[in-house]
């Protein structure tokens, strides 16, 4: 199954086969890709199968102990543990962050320039991890950070680490030696930073995600190990950096054209600019996978019967465009969402159920922030008539060419200060 044929397959397989039929992704065991709204109920709900997660590929790269990684009910109580910093008044406590950085960003492109928007997205996403998720405040090791990031986040390098057959260490396995290499510099880099926010206790005022993870207890008065932290921010790292940084590009390739919607994401307020942003995610999701579950004894989807050890692979993607739930699919109309809100087995870019991503509500706060700070702030035109041909990147389907834009201009001062007041969370 080609990633960057993904869309394709899926809408023939649909119009073939209907919700459900089978796939065989590559060098991976065959499975079954659905958009039964039925069966991804009972996947996220307690089916005796939903108690496997699908993310085993990742194992190696986030660690054992990640939340991707646990089952129930460990699961449930590290969910719970580290729950909190990713509360609704807690994320919009980073808002002011998240202006102070795209204006910062922003004030350093001038018109007339031609400008690529997903690479300015995954600085601006990054900056956000190195501050408000890690609370790193010494500018030596955000570069040190920044620089193995920037390495590891290449095409090359994601096939190496995620492809079962390419990822093992081995002598012998040179594709993969430079981006374990980085990995193993990365582990160190956290550890130490792991250990230095321990030592810092409450003599140093932090508000940063890894400082209330550190400070963490359960019940029993337990706080989280140093692997155990480590695999935390590994994850969030993996699963906040690009993936955001994809769907804020796509949010300026398809507001770029569609200039109704555009008109109203700079004007119609926050709960417009809300619906532009789960739009956005709803016809171009960054990961067109919603979750992948193991069935764990015989599963039935409609008329089908799923033997035991097979993955059941949620199509987000088939249900984002199934016209009995959206009609029109392939229209960009932020207003669906103003006017009947899909439940949560309908809108599924980050997942659902117990593995439902964590920081769901920072990702929706940064694409607000950032989309909407380029729009108020900034004229800008498309280079090409068409939307961009989505291509992978690492684990992502961004647009070809990074969205670049054309700068027209700066909108004006007056304007800017009128919408500029940062918009609130959504908790979806």
């Amino acid at each position: 199954m080609r990633l960057w044929a993904y869309s394709e397959l899926s809408d023939r397989g649909h119009a073939r086969y209907g919700d459900t039929f089978t796939v065989r992704p590559g060098m991976l065991p065959p499975g079954v890709l659905t958009r039964d709204r039925d069966a991804i109920r009972r996947l996220f709900t307690g089916d005796p199968l939903g108690k496997r997660h699908g993310n085993d590929i990742l194992r190696n790269f986030v660690g054992g102990q990640s939340l991707l990684m646990l089952e129930p009910p460990e699961h449930l109580a590290r969910r719970k543990l580290v729950l909190p910093p990713f509360h609704g008044e807690r994320v919009q406590s980073y808002a002011r962050l998240m202006q102070q950085l795209v204006s910062g960003e922003l004030d350093r492109i001038q018109p007339g320039e031609t400008v690529a928007i997903h690479p300015i997205a995954q600085s601006l996403t990054l900056d956000v991890i190195l501050q408000a998720v890690l609370g790193v405040s010494d500018a030596t090791v955000r570069r040190r950070l920044r620089a193995i990031f920037d390495a590891l986040n290449t095409p090359l390098n994601a096939v190496a680490l995620f492809v079962p057959v390419l990822a093992r260490r081995s002598r012998w396995n040179l594709l993969s030696k430079r981006p374990w290499r980085l990995k193993d510099e990365l582990d160190a880099l956290l550890f130490e930073h792991i250990a230095a926010t321990r030592a810092e206790g409450a003599a140093v005022e932090r508000d940063d995600i890894l400082a209330m993870l550190v400070s963490a207890r359960d019940e029993n008065g337990d706080g989280l190990t140093d692997a155990q932290l480590r695999d935390e921010l590994i994850t969030l790292i993996t699963a906040g950096h690009e993936t955001t940084a994809t769907a804020i590009a796509w949010g300026v390739e398809l507001l770029l054209h569609n200039p109704a919607a555009m008109a109203n994401a700079r004007d119609g307020g926050d709960a417009y600019l809300d619906a532009t942003v789960k739009e956005i995610l709803r016809i171009r999701s960054p990961i067109p996978i919603g979750a992948a579950r193991y069935t764990l004894e015989p599963f039935t989807i409609g008329p089908w019967r799923i033997p035991r050890d097979v993955a059941v692979l949620v199509d987000a993607h088939g249900v984002h465009h199934d016209p009995s739930i959206y009609p029109q699919p392939d229209e960009f109309r932020p207003e669906r969402f103003l006017e009947k809100p899909p439940d949560g087995y309908a809108f599924l870019p980050f997942g659902g159920g117990a593995h439902r991503c964590l920081g769901a509500s920072l990702a929706m706060l940064e694409m607000k922030m950032f989309l909407g700070e380029i729009i108020t702030r900034l004229e800008l035109a498309p280079l090409s008539a068409s939307l961009a041909r989505a291509v992978p990147r690492g684990p992502t389907l961004a647009p070809r060419g990074g969205a670049r834009v054309r700068v027209l201009a700066r909108r004006s001062p007056a304007r800017v200060a009128a919408d500029a007041s940062p918009p609130e969370p959504s908790l979806m």
